[in-house]
């Protein structure tokens, strides 16, 4: 078992600092307990050659010629379970966490999915997404992929920032958060600092971003015209079997429109909480929560092109009260 292993994924559009984010956490922290699978579409891993450069006594994988979204999934866990056992073999403890750098074309959804394979090694899942604020991918044709990328996330690092001026980076700052309201947000001119908090210290739930002023929201809608984030709210007597037929309903009516879903549902028995989570319309396993400290009831959904109207028109067994949070 290697319960205590993280499991980072880096997502980020082409050119957004990914393999630099990287880069600064080897050369600022002690990554010996760290290991790298970096992937490239393209035959020739140029970003693992510049990570090399930088690793000392760090284990490195490469995944090349392909996306790893798509084409490379079976070897993606080929390499990880590889990296597993070549570190058991040499007498040493478990990863404190394993880095995959997607290329800038992966979306997370289908990487999670392959993830499944590796369940009984009991990897704790944490999505990075950079975001460029000299060149925002939400406001380009890279729409899709970016708002999947964002909206997967647990934690978006801002980059670029000190190419911007403060406006600029102000504006990539609500964008992001508007994207995905429950993400923790990295917004620091210092690399060695930015590496720190997208890796060393992550929020297990995120920090949820203040809602702002009306004109703020209305800024944001303007920016989103096809984002929206809804929060659900539900009874405390609602049962754990509807809870689970109620998300599998939004997940296969909203299909590749939905992005993400966080949910604080009942457990099978007394006051077990439990978080339910899935990038696009794939889940994670379920996350028992202590009751005491666990968030009241609900879910927040990011989705793509849907009204609030579809997602009350959603079959569910109790009472779910929707209202649209951005």
């Amino acid at each position: 078992m290697h319960s205590g292993t993280q499991f980072v994924i880096v997502s980020g559009m082409l050119g957004s600092g990914k393999t630099s984010l990287l880069e600064s956490l080897l050369v600022s922290e002690n990554t010996s307990d760290t290991a790298i699978i970096v992937n490239e579409a393209g035959e020739i891993n140029i970003d693992g050659a510049v990570l090399s450069e930088s690793a000392s006594g760090m284990s490195m994988a490469t995944l090349s010629n392909g996306c790893v979204c798509c084409s490379l999934t079976r070897d993606l866990v080929t390499t990880v379970q590889d990296l597993i056992e070549s570190r058991r073999l040499a007498g040493l403890g478990p990863f404190a966490r394993i880095v995959l750098e997607c290329s800038g074309l992966s979306r997370p959804g289908p990487i999670l999915s392959s993830l499944q394979e590796l369940a009984d090694l009991r990897l704790k899942l944490h999505l990075v997404t950079t975001y460029d604020c000299s060149r925002p991918a939400l406001q380009t044709a890279d729409f899709e992929d970016a708002a999947a990328q964002l909206a997967a996330a647990n934690t978006i690092v801002l980059t670029k920032i000190d190419l911007v001026a403060n406006e600029r980076r102000d504006e990539a700052l609500e964008v992001v958060a508007s994207a995905n309201p429950v993400a923790k947000v990295v917004n620091e001119f210092s690399a060695a600092v930015r590496a720190r908090q997208a890796f060393l210290a992550p929020s297990e739930n995120g920090d949820v971003v203040g809602n702002g002023d009306a004109k703020q929201q209305e800024r944001r809608r303007l920016l989103h015209p096809r984002i929206r984030v809804f929060r659900a709210k539900l009874d405390e007597d609602f049962p754990w079997e509807a809870s689970l037929d109620w998300l599998e309903n939004i997940a296969g009516a909203l299909g590749e429109r939905l992005l993400r879903i966080k949910a604080i549902v009942p457990g099978e028995k007394g006051n077990d909480r439990v978080l339910l989570q899935s990038v696009g319309a794939t889940f994670s396993a379920p996350r028992h929560i202590n009751g005491g400290k666990a968030p009241p009831l609900g879910a927040i959904v990011i989705a793509r092109d849907c009204g609030s109207q579809e997602l009350e028109s959603i079959p569910v067994e109790h009472k779910v009260s929707w209202r649209t949070q951005q």
